[in-house]
Order: structure tokens, then sequence, then C-alpha cells
């Protein structure tokens, strides 16, 4: 088989549960030049393109959905996400039922990402975090925050979900065709963490770094009509947010394609809630790797899919067919090079707290993905 396009014991202080209200409050429409993010310091206890014709077949299981019998009362767990392409699974699993046959009763929260999810899953808010491994994150588990690493969440292949978009207008008008053009401009991403290394990525095939421009943060809903206005010149925009706003004339992909198999985004497990619902924790993983299934071959785009996807992203499902489409690991296999490769964009950034790199495989629990394939078989390419 081909390299599968491969969680706290005391209360949070009341100031800092302040903070955490504030990080989920209403998203400002104007780009915010951009400062190291913060590490949380505190924790509490956890509460109760590309070949199309790929398929995920599934052997030494019979039907998950059969061998699935539903609780009788299902446990509530909170999960932070972002609502766009890239999340997929846990949507798909959320809105098929896929959760609530393991007894999780899934409330899912978006943000726009970044370090908010890192501080709100391991303070407890949230019972398990998804979204890209940036400078709050490795910052957090320095400090000895029990953050745990149990799966990926996607990958790159072909066309990126997220590509370095600018103004239609300025496009056509000669003034930015190119990535070089950004030089000095201000340049944003959804929010500080991963979405910076992708930026970078996309620079470089052009000679600039990230450190070539003024970085900004704005959440991807409100980046088009930035960029439409002229308050952004560059922007990392997430589908199918992309294709929406290329319909709607307003953005070009300056750079759309990135390292083939690269995983940029992870799902991180609070420690309460692994250490005391373990059962639970690998049931999240079952559902999720299913919803994972769901997207792999010609169904990623059924009718079902669509309609679940349009729900959280808004985005019709049209234009979602048309997207860039999302490729995740359906065996929960981690690419610990992929971590340490985002851990040393951060530290030449300056924006690592830390001297000596850590060793990534510490920060790796592989078991609850392992466990949760014996529940649904493993994934085959073919």
């Amino acid at each position: 088989m081909n390299r599968y396009v491969r969680v706290f014991s005391a209360l949070v202080a009341l100031a800092l549960v302040t903070t955490l209200l504030a990080a989920c409050g209403g998203a400002s429409t104007t780009p915010t030049a951009t400062t190291p993010a913060a590490s949380p310091t505190t924790v509490a206890q956890a509460t109760t393109t590309t070949p199309t014709e790929t398929v995920a077949t599934v052997t030494g299981a019979s039907s998950p959905v059969a061998e699935a019998t539903v609780p009788a009362q299902l446990t509530k767990v909170t999960v932070g996400f972002i609502p766009v392409l890239i999340f997929a699974p846990v949507m798909l699993a959320h809105d098929k039922g896929y959760f609530a046959d393991y007894g999780l009763d899934v409330q899912l929260e978006p943000l726009a990402g970044g370090s908010d999810m890192v501080v709100l899953t391991a303070n407890g808010n949230f019972d398990i975090g998804l979204g890209g491994t940036g400078p709050a994150f490795f910052n957090a588990v320095a400090r000895g925050i029990d953050l745990t690493i149990v799966s990926p969440l996607h990958f790159e292949r072909g066309q990126a979900a997220t590509p370095l978009v600018v103004s239609k207008k300025r496009y056509d008008s000669g003034e930015l065709t190119k990535p070089g053009d950004l030089k000095g401009k201000k340049v944003s991403v959804n929010a500080r963490g991963a979405t910076e290394y992708w930026l970078d990525t996309a620079l470089r095939t052009d000679g600039l770094t990230i450190a070539d421009v003024d970085l900004q943060t704005l959440p991807f809903p409100d980046v088009a009509a930035a960029l439409d206005a002229g308050a952004l010149d560059g922007a990392m925009l997430g589908e199918p947010l992309v294709t929406q706003a290329e319909k709607n004339g307003l953005v070009v992909r300056l750079k759309a394609d990135f390292p083939e198999n690269f995983q940029p985004t992870f799902v991180w497990v609070n420690p309460g809630f692994a250490t005391k619902t373990p059962d639970l924790a690998t049931g999240f993983m079952a559902g999720m790797l299913r919803g994972c299934r769901d997207l792999w071959g010609d169904n990623w785009d059924s009718d079902e899919n669509l309609a679940i996807l349009n729900k959280y992203t808004k985005v019709p499902p049209d234009l979602i067919r048309e997207a860039a489409r999302t490729y995740c690991e359906p065996n929960g296999e981690i690419h610990a090079d992929d971590l340490n490769t985002l851990q040393t964009f951060f530290k030449g950034r300056g924006l690592l707290e830390y001297d000596t790199p850590l060793d990534v495989e510490k920060l790796i629990d592989r078991s609850f993905a392992e466990k949760a394939v014996k529940l649904i078989g493993v994934a085959e390419e073919q």
C-alpha cells in the first residue's frame, strides 16, 4: 500500500476565563497587524489535482455502522473547529451520526483558528481541538501543558485548499500578478499558526519569505471584501470561500499548490478528556475517520455531503463541488517529519520560547487512531 496521503487538574483563574471568553467574541472585519501569539499558562480539568479515482476501501472489519451499538445516553464532547473545507471530516461525521454511534454528543464550536484553539483546548473549554499546529501549540507544550496530537486533520495534494489570493481588480490591472509583487505589502492569514507556513511556502516560489510582507490577521469570511476594498493586498483564503470569491469576481489565485502529502493540521486532545474517557476519545477518532473516508473517491461531492458542507460553510453546493477538494488520512497516520518542519519554521521566525527542539514523537499518541481502525477496519488505497 502506498504511504497514505498520510489532552488538567487546576481550575482556570477568573481573569483567564474572561480572556478566553473575549477570544470567542465576534471577529473584526479590519485586518490586524500581527504580534507573536501568547501561550496558555493555566490548565483546567476537562468536563465530561490529483486522481479523483482514488478510493479508500475498508478491510478487516464489517460495516462500521453495523459494528457500532449506539449507547442509550450520549456524552457531551466539545470540539473546536473552523468552518472551511479542510474540517469536512468532522462536519460529515457529526451530521451523519457517526459520533453518536460511539456515544458522543459532539458540540462543534467554530473559531477563526490560531492560538485561541490551543488555549481553549488546553484549558478544557474544548475537549478536542482541530487546527494548524503553530507557535502557540509548541510553546504551550514546552511550558509543560499536556496537549497531545492524536491524528492529522488534512494533507495537501494538488491544488491547495488554502491558496494565496489577491484582488481580481489589481490582478487585471497588472499591479499584482505574482507572489513577488507582494513585497512590503499587507498580506493576511486567518490567525497566527500553520497558515503562516503555507504563506511562506507560496512566497518562496517567487523569491520572497514571510518576513518580506506586512503580516496581518483577518478571518477567512472577511478576506474577499477586504481585498476588493484595498484594505489588504494579498491573503491566504480557505476553500470553499476561494471558489465563491472567484465566482463573484473578487479574487484571483496567485499560488495554489503546496508540497504533496504535507500534513499542516492536526487533532489535539485535552489530557483530562483522554485519560478519564479514553473510550470516548477512541470513538471520536472512529467517527472522524469514517467522515474522512466519505471524502474519498467520487462520493466526496455527493448531494448528501454537499448539503452538510453547505450548512457549515454557507457556500452553495455547486460552488463547493468546484472547489479544490480536501484530502485526509483515513487511518489517522501521523507524519512526524511534518511536525518537525513546522517547528523548525517557527523557530526560524523567532516565535518559539525554547532553544532545544522538542521531540515531536513525545507529542503524539497514536493509540486512539489505532484502536479506532480496529473498530472500523483499515482503509487501503486502490
